[in-house]
């Protein structure tokens, strides 16, 4: 957490009061999250106008004029938030953009985040995909060039099971734990199958639910498990459509079995092994 599609309903809401807008100062009250931050980030960033914002997988881009582009990763616990100037800062408010609007109001940009495993850096934006995090990653799990072809061709040979690959962020990016057991359950794949035994039919289902799923969550504003906000402050309401994420020892919504929980890579994992075959 945060997912794919809590990043995306955090970058549409920051998009109406961003884009245009100038920024005036970036403040930091830690000197590192996940990794130190670049002290230059400042002085760079400084009367620059936000030309575009942009994510792809788990991260955030905002491009700005000087031709470099702020990357931001909200990490396990991180969640934006717009605020007044005169704000209160709370604890855990460790970095704050300062912008005038195109309305001419100054606003802030707040990161909190909990457990610092967020991230704030910035590149040239001709070149960010060559930036040390970002030049790996895999396929967004919302391109339009995600395909059956895609899939069939990383998945040839490869005993990885599809709870893993879906979590590989070199594979398809933005997917996590929660969407993984979400998507597997309603292709009806059990999450511990070799990738390499999917058939064409399987792959199909998988990704028609990707994108569902991702979706649905986008339209409900996320998932609010424990830290994450959207940047208005309200949380995200797709947990009261989980079908079978935190829902072990419950009856399965299609069948009188209960959702069993097991690990993964120490990871939680949910299924119902009567809907699930492997």
């Amino acid at each position: 957490m945060p997912e794919l599609p809590e990043v995306e309903t955090s970058l549409r809401y920051l998009n109406h009061f961003l884009k245009n807008s100038k920024i005036l100062n970036i403040e930091f009250f830690v000197k590192k999250l996940r990794w130190e931050i670049n002290p230059k980030i400042n002085k760079l960033f400084n009367d620059s106008i936000i030309i575009d914002l942009e994510r792809l997988g788990k991260y955030i881009f905002i491009h700005s004029s000087n031709t470099n582009s702020l990357i931001i990763h909200l990490g396990m616990s991180g969640y934006l938030k717009i605020e007044n100037f005169d704000f209160t800062k709370i604890k855990h408010d460790h970095v704050v953009l300062t912008f005038r609007s195109m309305n001419n109001q100054i606003k802030r940009l707040v990161l909190n985040d909990q457990r610092r495993f967020g991230f704030i850096d910035f590149k040239n934006t001709y070149h960010l995909k060559n930036h040390f995090l970002i030049k790996n990653l895999g396929i967004d799990a919302l391109s339009k060039h995600l395909s059956v072809d895609y899939f069939k061709n990383k998945f040839i040979g490869k005993q990885k099971n599809i709870k893993n690959a879906l979590l590989d962020q070199k594979l398809v990016c933005g997917i996590g734990n929660i969407y993984a057991s979400e998507i597997l359950f309603l292709a009806k794949i059990h999450p511990l199958k070799e990738v390499s035994y999917l058939n064409e039919k399987e792959i199909e289902l998988l990704i028609q639910n990707i994108i569902a799923v991702l979706n649905n969550a986008i339209v409900n504003g996320g998932t609010s498990i424990k830290n994450f906000k959207k940047p208005d402050g309200k949380l995200g309401y797709f947990k009261q459509k989980l079908k079978v994420y935190g829902r072990d020892n419950q009856s399965c919504y299609n069948c009188s079995n209960k959702i069993l929980q097991i690990k993964i890579n120490k990871r939680a994992t949910y299924l119902c092994v009567n809907c699930q075959k492997n």
